[in-house]
């Protein structure tokens, strides 16, 4: 009798599992049909091709075609960053993820470093598209980041990524530049205000520069004066 009792508790608790799974499977399929559609609405090309080397070059649209790249001088260090499309990738992908994510916090601080980065950004989706492995996916999400950062210096979507890279070095250099020439006006001023010996000295010739100013003016008043008197005597 214990032993029936038993089994039949067994098995009850099994039709309850089963009755539960069930219930569960149908709950999640309109959730896993919902996601399938956001997902065929986000992703265009990935929907028929899953990996780069499935999608013909014959039939892509210009930004999604691989650029060969004079990078500028100085953006890949060594040689072996370099030397090969894969060392690029992963080397701007190295600095991408040192900047826009370990790094995000201090983006407002260090802008120009930003701006500078974003040509990593560009040499990464770039390199990217000669990777046969890559996923479509991928390519096309780095794609949409790519024409989020272009908007920060108004280029075009449609301009090349060697195009991009350079305005992105160029300016980044640019703002590197005038960062470090502030950044060492701004402590020059510090100085002055902490050393009393070049504060009184800034003092006294900012004191000098008011005398003198003053002594132009008067010594005008005299000639003015001068003049007047010589006329009266010319016309005595």
């Amino acid at each position: 009798m214990i032993y029936a009792d038993d089994h039949r508790l067994k098995l009850t608790a099994a039709k309850n599992w089963l009755k539960n799974l069930i219930i569960l499977a149908i709950l999640l399929i309109p959730v896993n049909s919902l996601s399938e559609e956001k997902k065929q609405k986000d992703c265009q090309y990935c929907n028929k091709y899953e990996r780069m080397e499935d999608w013909p070059i014959s039939e892509r649209p210009k930004e999604f075609i691989y650029e060969e790249i004079n990078y500028p001088e100085g953006m890949f260090k060594s040689k072996i960053d370099r030397k090969t499309s894969k060392n690029r990738k992963a080397y701007a992908g190295k600095k991408v993820y040192e900047r826009f994510v370990k790094k995000k916090t201090g983006l407002n601080k260090n802008q120009h470093l930003m701006i500078r980065d974003m040509a990593y950004f560009e040499a990464l989706y770039n390199e990217t598209l000669n990777d046969p492995r890559a996923k479509v996916e991928s390519v096309e999400g780095l794609k949409k980041g790519r024409e989020a950062m272009r908007m920060s210096l108004k280029i075009s979507p449609k301009a090349s990524s060697s195009e991009a890279i350079l305005k992105f070095w160029a300016t980044g250099k640019m703002l590197t530049k005038a960062h470090k020439q502030n950044k060492k006006n701004k402590k020059k001023k510090q100085k002055e205000a902490l050393d009393p010996e070049i504060a009184e000295r800034a003092a006294v010739l900012a004191n000098l520069k008011k005398q003198i100013a003053l002594a132009k003016v008067n010594a005008q008043r005299a000639a003015t004066i001068k003049a007047q008197d010589k006329i009266k005597e010319v016309k005595e």
